[in-house]
């Protein structure tokens, strides 16, 4: 028993070795495991959305590339999981994401997103999620645009339009507006307004309006840094060309019924800061203390700060309590705006405050009186030569252009290729902007084309024929056997059939055109064979080139076609009457070319080449017809050539004829049996060069 406990003991300590052993191993993978082990659990691509599940803390960081359409996020102490191949989006905003799985120095899980259009990532925490929005820049500069007009206490009914979720058809007013760091240009429609196209052309902002028609005439005062304010209508929209002097900063947003132009200065002399204000902006700090004071008075305070000089509407009233400490003059005459929902217009060195209201009814009083003013207009009548358009379709834009007042009238006399026209002068000018704009020279297009074909065949045949004639002595008639080719044995040949008559034939040729002929006769002259070996072998090579050439204006179908009319026989109504008709086999082409503005040739043609086939006929005589076309449409560079078809067609036969059982004897075989091969293709390409023609 002593022993037995001894080894028991023994077993104890070693156990206890073990255990510590397997402790410190599973603690030090556990602590290893832990430091990899939170991962990205799920991803849901959603519209303009992404949802990431981590099943541990979330540490990111988002980062835009030079790519504006891509996006970085980097999580950090967090490995992929499962995800590695890219996810394939067809949600609006992301297109597709890639992964990356980064070691060191941190691990780390990137995410590189691509966009469908430049957009800002807006991140947010949602418990166990990083929820990821795509918000387009666009979007985001509108929001801070009506942020900061609502900061400036013009409510969103300003851009309102009179019947919420009508599209604007009209431009009704088109005014300036002074901001604290710029200029507004303000361009106002009778209903929802589109969204504007805007870009660059020499150094000056043009911003086309689609679907509307100019019932708003521009301002007389063009306020700096506006050099130059111009529109005209052009294509079924109204483009508006602002030329502004020195740097600024523009923005352009479509708000409900307005289409608002946002001029931030980026520089200003000292000269032109002199000249338009007193004193410098920022140059003077105020202190106020007022409780349920009016807002009239203070204002004509922060009036005789600043240096300006200021106009109060009658409608501002109102009390106020407030305590500012050393803040600017501007920032305190914002603050007491804001408060009541009130709006300032700078105007040289005077700024006028009032209502919203009060602005709003301004404007509309402005466009009114512009309106009454073109009703009391005299009409004149003017008379416009259309040199290259057609004058109804001219007629026809003028009228659906709404450029006519409603006292405007519109005929045409198509001798002179003339419209006659009585309207107010305004809408007459707009009518001459209009006509230049439209009625431009058509250009015109020469398409060359060019239709190869080739067409090869060849074919090649051996034959044999052999007889044998036994005739037997003289007197003996009724034993004569014949069989043989000639009625001289050798090289003779009359119209008995041999023992074997394979002779070589093909489809295009039916005779050998070579024989070698040999024969063998005893010399009793009693027994005679014959023998014929025949070859055929045929070449044939033909080449076909159509040239046709035509010449039309852009956007006009021409059709050139050259050919035969083939006469068609059919059975008559009464037993033994034939009706003949007449079909076309031409070469025929139809183009419709049209001309892009980088001088690109879009072109919707159509190819047609028929034959007759004179070889293939029916019962009553009449050929077959062989037809290929060719319907495509092509976008080719001016001068350059494109194939814009090729058909090949080729066939290869192998055939032969024996006596059966023997022909299939080696070598001796080839005395019973004849062999034919033929082959032979064809190919038709068609070549077209469009040029414009100046």
């Amino acid at each position: 028993m002593k022993n037995t406990g001894y080894r028991i003991k023994r077993d104890n300590k070693l156990f206890t070795r073990y255990s510590l052993l397997v402790t410190i191993f599973l603690l030090f993978t556990i602590g290893y495991s832990y430091a990899g082990a939170y991962q990205i659990t799920n991803i849901e691509v959603l519209d303009n959305a992404v949802k990431i599940k981590i099943n541990g803390p979330i540490k990111y960081k988002i980062s835009s590339p030079t790519d504006p359409f891509r996006a970085n996020v980097d999580i950090e102490g967090v490995r992929l999981g499962r995800f590695g191949d890219k996810i394939y989006s067809r949600h609006a905003g992301i297109t597709e994401i890639s992964f990356t799985q980064i070691e060191t120095p941190i691990v780390t899980s990137r995410l590189d997103i691509l966009l469908q259009s430049p957009s800002i990532i807006k991140p947010e925490i949602q418990g166990d999620t990083l929820i990821l929005y795509v918000e387009s820049k666009t979007d985001a500069t509108k929001q801070e645009l009506t942020d900061k007009r609502t900061d400036k206490g013009i409510s969103q009914q300003k851009g309102k339009p009179d019947k919420a979720g009508d599209a604007a058809k009209e431009i009704a007013a088109v005014v300036f507006d002074k901001t604290d760091v710029g200029i507004e240009l303000v361009i106002k429609g009778d209903g929802t307004m589109p969204e504007p196209a805007v870009f660059e052309l020499d150094g000056k902002i043009m911003i086309d309006i689609p679907d509307v028609v100019m019932k708003a005439t521009l301002p007389s005062s063009i306020p700096s840094p506006v050099k130059d304010l111009k529109y005209k209508a052009e294509k079924g929209n109204i483009r508006f060309i602002l030329d502004i002097e020195g740097k600024a900063d523009t923005e352009v947003v479509a708000m409900e019924d307005e289409i608002i132009v946002d001029i931030a200065f980026k520089q200003k002399s000292e000269v032109e800061t002199q000249d338009s204000k007193p004193k410098t902006l920022n140059s003077n700090l105020v202190s106020l203390d007022f409780q349920d004071a009016d807002i009239v008075p203070i204002l004509r305070l922060l009036g005789d700060v600043s240096g300006y000089n200021i106009v109060i509407h009658p409608d501002v009233k109102g009390k106020i309590s407030m305590k500012l400490m050393n803040v600017p003059w501007e920032q305190a005459l914002d603050i007491v705006l804001k408060t009541f929902n009130l709006e300032k217009v700078i105007e040289g060195n005077v700024i006028r405050v009032a209502t919203l209201k009060a602005f709003q009814e301004e404007k509309k009083a402005v466009a009114e009186t512009k309106e009454v003013f073109g009703k009391t207009e005299d009409i004149t009548t003017k008379v416009f030569t259309v040199n290259y358009s057609n004058v109804e379709k001219i007629k026809e834009s003028i009228e659906k252009g709404k450029v006519l007042s409603p006292r405007g009238n519109i005929s045409i006399d198509a001798r002179t290729r003339s419209l006659i026209v009585k309207d107010i002068p305004s809408s007459l000018n707009e009518i001459q902007k209009l006509i230049e704009t439209l009625d431009k020279q058509t250009p015109q297009v020469l398409i060359e084309s060019r239709i190869v074909e080739i067409s090869t065949s060849f074919s090649k045949s051996l034959g044999v024929e052999w007889g044998a004639q036994y005739r037997p002595r003289m007197g003996d008639d009724n034993t004569t056997i014949r069989g043989g080719l000639g009625t001289t044995i050798t090289g003779g040949q009359n119209t008995e059939v041999g023992l074997v008559n394979l002779p070589a034939t093909t489809t295009r040729i039916v005779s050998p055109t070579s024989a070698i002929t040999l024969g063998y006769l005893n010399a009793a002259q009693t027994f005679g064979l014959d023998l014929r070996l025949s070859a055929i072998e045929a070449l044939g090579k033909a080449k076909l080139l159509s040239t046709p050439k035509i010449m039309t204006l852009e956007n006009e179908q021409a059709i050139i076609k050259h050919g035969k009319r083939i006469p068609i026989t059919t059975p008559g109504t009464t037993q033994g009457t034939y009706t003949t008709t007449y079909i076309d086999a031409n070469l025929k082409i139809t183009v419709t070319p049209q001309i892009a503005p980088d001088g690109t040739i879009y072109m919707k043609m159509e190819v047609n080449k028929d034959e007759p086939d004179y070889t293939n006929k029916d019962i009553l005589g009449n050929p077959a017809i062989d037809t290929r076309t060719v319907s495509t449409q092509v976008i080719v560079k001016d001068g350059e050539t494109v194939v814009i078809g090729g058909i090949l067609k080729s066939s290869e036969s192998d055939s032969g004829s024996g006596v059966p059982g023997l022909s299939k004897i080696p070598l001796l075989g080839w005395l019973f049996k004849r062999e034919a091969k033929e082959t032979s293709s064809e190919e038709l390409l068609i070549f077209i060069t469009p040029r414009i023609v100046k």
